[in-house]
């Protein structure tokens, strides 16, 4: 009797834990753990077959229930993906007060509509102000032509295109914060985007690589969030050409002119011409990208330009990332003894693909300047 006893408490323990305990193993998609214990406990006769099936069979109702309700519902059977990343940053000016700030903190919604239409929103919340970054939709007709309308990132620059979030370097180079619609070019801080139709896609696939990628563009010229103020369009275009795999050659070119803020129908020259080069293959990966920009009207055109070459190295496979970087500007180029030289040596720390640590140091050689201010920063990314 002790041991009829003792062996039904048994069982109840048993069937207690998977009744309460198991669907927390579910909702983490231990499915094939579970199968292993129903079976074992079927096999040393503490439960039957016929309750394990049934069992296996309300557990799966109730997972997908609960996958449900953590989706959230657009359209019909269609859910929206919500991802993003915040980035806190610590700076140590050679000159300067240290402290620290949100870097960058972001949310992205996306989503599809149907197989051939997707959307993405993307507003960001870091100082000085909230905005909308991103907001557009896709028509993708195949690999070959997808064609987008809304606000989204200018097709210029390979540096501009990579996301902020998979930057190896915690801040982009001198030459595209100044000449692609970022924090120092003529039209102010547009994050590299811009408001417009584009056209993209890839071309004549050998094996797993594409021979040809391009993106044409027709834009307002005049940045984020607001509408144009002048009658003219801005064209972009690049091209890139993949020979082998890992290998990227290009050249992009911008051509428009742009209103200054407040004053509606002035017109002012802004012309871009970049070439890249990118190779990509783990551990290692080497980019170099030159631009070349004019600003102005006729009375006086300032001419500026710069480059920079980067190169970067997994010194522990997919954790731990070491960087030189060589990034020189100058703004004007008809001016002598104003270029700046950064070299940048940097570790970036992989948790995950989006959470990591970065670490740079920044040696700052300014020609004209009094003194020269390096900077070591460091930044935590938090992604999901």
């Amino acid at each position: 009797m002790k041991i009829f006893k003792h062996m039904l408490s048994y069982k109840i323990i048993l069937i207690t834990f998977l009744f309460i305990g198991l669907p927390s193993f579910a909702i983490c998609d231990q499915t094939s753990d579970i199968d292993d214990l129903l079976n074992f406990l079927t096999e040393k006769g503490v439960i039957k077959s016929s309750d394990a099936k049934t069992f296996k069979e309300g557990l799966s109702k109730k997972y997908q229930e609960t996958s449900e309700e953590k989706a959230i519902p657009v359209i019909a059977n269609k859910f929206l993906r919500l991802s993003g990343y915040t980035q806190i940053r610590y700076q140590i000016p050679e000159n300067a007060i240290s402290g620290f700030d949100i870097h960058r903190a972001r949310l992205i919604l996306d989503g599809d509509i149907t197989d051939r239409i997707d959307y993405k929103l993307q507003p960001a919340f870091e100082a000085p102000s909230p905005k909308l970054l991103d907001a557009y939709m896709d028509y993708k007709l195949g690999t070959y032509l997808i064609l987008t309308a809304g606000q989204f990132k200018i097709p210029f620059s390979q540096e501009n295109l990579i996301s902020s979030s998979i930057l190896e370097t915690i801040d982009r180079s001198q030459v595209v914060e100044s000449l692609v619609a970022r924090s120092k070019d003529v039209i102010g801080n547009q994050n590299g985007r811009d408001i417009g139709i584009k056209a993209a896609g890839q071309c004549l696939k050998f094996t797993d690589n594409y021979l040809f990628e391009y993106a044409v563009s027709i834009i307002n010229g005049q940045g984020i969030n607001t509408v144009d103020l002048n009658d003219q369009k801005d064209y972009v275009g690049r091209l890139l050409i993949h020979p082998i795999k890992g290998l990227s050659i290009g050249g992009d070119y911008y051509g428009g002119r742009y209103a200054l803020a407040g004053i509606t129908g002035s017109s002012y020259e802004r012309t871009r011409f970049g070439a890249e080069l990118a190779y990509i293959h783990d551990p290692v990966s080497l980019k170099a990208e030159y631009i070349k920009g004019r600003d102005g009207s006729r009375k006086g055109i300032t001419t500026r330009q710069g480059w920079y070459v980067q190169g970067t190295y997994f010194l522990i496979s997919k954790k731990l990332q070491g960087i030189l970087k060589y990034d020189t500007y100058i703004p004007d180029v008809h001016i002598s003894n104003n270029t700046s030289t950064i070299y940048t040596i940097g570790l970036n720390w992989y948790f995950t693909t989006l959470t990591r640590i970065q670490v740079n140091y920044e040696i700052k050689d300014v020609e004209g300047a009094s003194k020269n201010s390096n900077l070591l920063a460091a930044q935590l990314q938090v992604g999901f």
